[in-house]
């Protein structure tokens, strides 16, 4: 890493003495320092106007005072993911710390020695997916997009060390690394809410967004049942994961149309989760054109 630029030096400088200070709170004072800090810098931000058109438009018949609420929620659910990415290995081996429901459908994808994906968003703490992997220990591969700075992202895989989950960054890698997963009938863990310009156009809030469709063509090709599951944060520092029945999928003569359907089911949970909790989702992102 010779050439790595002054900027993302000063980056990760900044991130490691923020972090010295999170290692030192411990994960209740730092999640809670993580979220003020967050509150502060983030609703100053330019991104922050580009998060109030997004939930305006997506969620019209919320009051102004609720959007305000549900954007400063946001931003603090932010700043505690962060705060919490030291203490991810001690929350996920902590059995009391997050609540799961629909284990009943990690264990049936274990009994069936086929490969599954466990598709999520960038919604309430979303590292914990993780969970996942702890509870079928069979080696899951979650797959992300990866931090710009390439101090920042080695730094935070160095924390996301585990066990029972290998991480890759979406792009070549991760579809190598999802294929092999899908021999091996292992889980996958994957976001899928964020825009891809190559993607596909799928109705998501009654607009069209360009949506990632390898999830929904390999498990339509190779039959691979697909879980929504989403991680929610609960009163007093807990965290429940909830994992849904699998989705439908369509197999038919038209494969386009089949991707389509597959994709229009994951965005249409998507929207039920983020109208139930606006603050729990990542409003920031360009997913519009």
């Amino acid at each position: 890493m010779e050439n790595i630029s002054l900027r993302y030096r000063v980056e990760y400088a900044a991130l490691r003495s923020v972090f010295w200070i999170f290692e030192r709170l411990g994960q209740k004072k730092a999640s809670t320092f993580g979220g003020w800090l967050a509150r502060k810098i983030g609703t100053r931000l330019s991104v922050h106007q580009l998060a109030y058109d997004n939930m305006k438009q997506a969620l019209p018949n919320l009051s102004e005072t609720e959007r305000q609420v549900a954007l400063v929620k946001m931003w603090d659910n932010l700043g505690r993911n962060i705060a919490e990415i030291p203490y991810l290995q001690s929350l996920l081996d902590n059995p009391e710390a997050v609540e799961i429901v629909g284990a009943e459908f990690m264990d049936a994808q274990v009994a069936s020695g086929k490969s599954a994906f466990f598709v999520t968003a960038h919604y309430g703490p979303w590292e914990l997916v993780q969970v996942v992997g702890k509870h079928i220990k069979n080696h899951s591969v979650v797959l992300y997009r990866a931090a710009n700075n390439p101090l920042v992202e080695a730094y935070f895989q160095a924390m996301r060390l585990d066990p029972d989950n290998q991480f890759y960054s979406k792009g070549r890698e991760g579809a190598k690394a999802m294929l092999r997963a899908v021999r091996d009938g292992r889980a996958i863990g994957l976001l899928n809410d964020q825009k891809l310009n190559g993607g596909i156009a799928v109705p998501f809030f009654g607009r069209d967004a360009m949506t990632a469709p390898a999830i929904a063509e390999i498990a339509r090709k190779m039959e691979i049942p697909i879980y929504p599951m989403k991680v929610e944060r609960l009163e007093n520092g807990h965290f429940r994961a909830t994992v849904s029945p699998a989705l439908e999928l369509s197999k038919t003569d038209d494969r386009d149309a089949d991707i389509y359907e597959i994709l229009k089911q994951i965005n249409e949970v998507y929207e039920d989760w983020i109208t139930e909790r606006p603050d729990h989702w990542f409003w920031v992102h360009n997913r519009w054109p």
